[in-house]
């Protein structure tokens, strides 16, 4: 079975669970699969004596051929219930409602399977398949994801550019103070160690924060003329 689930961004970065609730063929609760009533068993199959297959002949010009099948009384089982489950009528399976819980690892990325194994729909006197789900992460509005590193954009006033300063960012697990240098430029990246994706090895990656320097579109006279001087000054 696959099947789509979709994660807030910061359920992708740290892990979570989700509880499904899927309609599939499961296991029969009553006879546990053996598709035999309480207290009975299973006896061997007349039609194939017990062997799952039956031999099946054919004339044609060239002679007489003969191939072994599936027994179609027993399905190729061998044996059938000597009194079969009323819930199941001797399928060993029935299609019923289950909760699945899934457990995602911290660090997946959008378009990732997550696999489980026996979770899928079960076959009659058999294993049950697997169950795949595919995750779809939500974009964040202030975060974007490079691999392990977090990446985002910070906007400062050309004065914080000059002179510089400290930032309270937020993070995806709460705040840290950063310091911006005095004199960097626009597109310059501060980085932030260990405050990036978690990762299935208990690494964890950074966070780069690319500068944005905002130029002032309007000036008072005073600005102006700091500007001014600070052009003589060859600044």
């Amino acid at each position: 079975i696959s099947i789509d689930v979709e994660l807030r961004f910061e359920e992708a970065a740290f892990g979570t669970e989700r509880r499904v609730l899927l309609n599939k063929v499961n296991v029969c609760s009553s006879c546990r699969g053996e598709g035999t009533e309480e207290g009975t068993k299973k006896i061997p199959c007349a039609t194939c004596q017990g062997s799952g297959t039956v031999k099946e002949t054919r004339r044609s010009i060239l002679g007489v051929f003969a191939n072994l099948k599936e027994c179609h009384t027993c399905h190729g089982r061998g044996s059938i219930p000597e009194k079969p489950c009323r819930h199941c009528k001797g399928n060993g399976v029935v299609r019923s409602s289950e909760e699945t819980v899934i457990a995602i690892p911290p660090g997946i990325e959008d378009g990732e399977m997550v696999k489980i194994s026996g979770g899928g729909e079960a076959i009659s006197n058999g294993m049950s398949g697997d169950l795949y789900v595919k995750v779809h992460v939500l974009p964040h509005p202030v975060f974007k994801r490079q691999r392990s590193n977090l990446v985002m954009e910070l906007n400062i006033p050309l004065s914080e550019a000059v002179l510089g300063g400290e930032r309270t960012i937020e993070t995806l697990d709460g705040s840290v103070k950063i310091k911006v240098p005095a004199g960097i430029d626009s597109g310059e990246t501060l980085r932030v160690r260990g405050r990036g994706i978690p990762q299935t090895d208990a690494a964890r990656g950074d966070l780069l924060i690319t500068v944005v320097v905002k130029t002032p579109k309007h000036l008072s006279r005073s600005a102006k003329k700091l500007i001014e001087e600070l052009k003589k000054e060859g600044i």
